[in-house]
């Protein structure tokens, strides 16, 4: 999925909103516009999006984004795959991801049936009408369709999704899943062909660590089923492990369009029909390996901003002071600390 829907806006902010979160201000700094969520059909960048639900679950130190009774800790995704990585086929990875789940919190309970040629996931929030538009069992379902899909390397084809309610946007939930819909279920389920159980897991643990790093970007699209300009660029632009010494060389608007056999005007029009920018994809990837840097205390800030490209130390500190609220030194000072941030 390229972009996503209003509604998969609006009500993702709902757990924060209950909670009191700002969240006006936080789609703000998600790069959000206010004016467009009164559309139904708007579409924003995944990227963007992407960023507000991390945003809500930071705010929140709860990667269950207020929707449940009791919160989970941010990092606990991060812990599971990090477990289930070491698994060698998609049904031990599942079994194990499950089992880690309902071995951690009572707020849902997850299975995994199969029944002839049908394999059944299944969750069940024990506080259904915290949901209360239904967001984030549809999110969470999302999360392990893709986060499956992507260990072994080929998107898994689901034959139905079962749900006990009906979508308030039809349209979008279809777009989510893109299989049959059967409403009054008793649960909330997906469902898939078990020859997919047996499939090797097919990523790396540095393979691994970049997924990570980017969550939950690519869990908001199928892999090998993103076709958009956005996607593409991002292919284009994706960087090789630089060296020491070496500086992100990314190509000015212009050069990319020719690149990519198109005038600038069609750049900048297809991209703003995706809900994004060429800029915005340039401070998203500086970001990620921004992130992904400051983690390293051996690497200082001062060559981060060399490598990123910036002209100096200070502009680094004002461009990601921008992107994420935080200075380069706190970001790493929370983060090596393994503080919640």
């Amino acid at each position: 999925m390229a972009s996503i829907g209003t509604h998969y806006i609006l009500t993702a902010i709902g757990g924060a909103k209950a909670k009191g979160v700002d969240t006006k201000a936080l789609l703000k700094k998600c790069r959000i516009p206010e004016k467009p969520l009164k559309d139904p059909k708007a579409r924003f960048s995944v990227d963007n999006v992407a960023k507000l639900y991390a945003g809500i679950a930071l705010e929140l130190n709860d990667e269950f984004m207020g929707f449940t009774e009791k919160p989970i800790k941010v990092g606990t995704f991060e812990l599971m795959a990090e477990w289930v990585s070491h698994s060698h086929t998609l049904e031990e990875l599942l079994q194990k991801g499950i089992r880690f789940y309902n071995q951690i919190t009572d707020e849902v309970h997850m299975s995994l049936d199969i029944e002839g040629e049908h394999v059944y996931f299944t969750s069940e929030f024990r506080r259904p009408e915290l949901d209360f538009e239904h967001f984030y069992i549809e999110y969470w379902h999302v999360i392990w369709h893709r986060f499956a899909s992507w260990f072994i390397g080929k998107p898994i084809k689901l034959l139905g999704a079962y749900i006990n309610y009906t979508p308030l946007d039809r349209d979008e939930f279809d777009l989510l899943f893109r299989c049959p819909t059967y409403l009054k279920s008793k649960y909330n389920r997906l469902v898939f062909h078990k020859k997919y159980l047996q499939e090797p897991l097919v990523k790396s643990q540095e393979d691994l660590q970049v997924f990570l790093r980017r969550a939950p970007i690519d869990m908001l699209t199928i892999p090998g089923e993103d076709t958009s300009l956005t996607a593409l660029i991002k292919q284009q632009l994706d960087p090789r492990p630089l060296k020491d010494g070496d500086t992100l060389q990314l190509p000015n608007s212009a050069q990319l369009a020719k690149d990519l056999s198109m005038s600038e005007q069609t750049l900048r029009r297809r991209l703003n029909a995706e809900g994004t920018s060429y800029q915005q994809i340039k401070d998203s990837l500086r970001q990620e390996l921004a992130k992904y840097w400051l983690r390293n205390n051996a690497i200082s800030i001062a060559n981060i901003s060399k490598r990123l490209n910036f002209s100096e130390p200070r502009a680094f500190t004002r461009a990601y002071k921008q992107w994420t609220g935080l200075t380069p030194k706190e970001y790493r000072q929370i983060k090596l600390s393994k503080r919640p941030i």
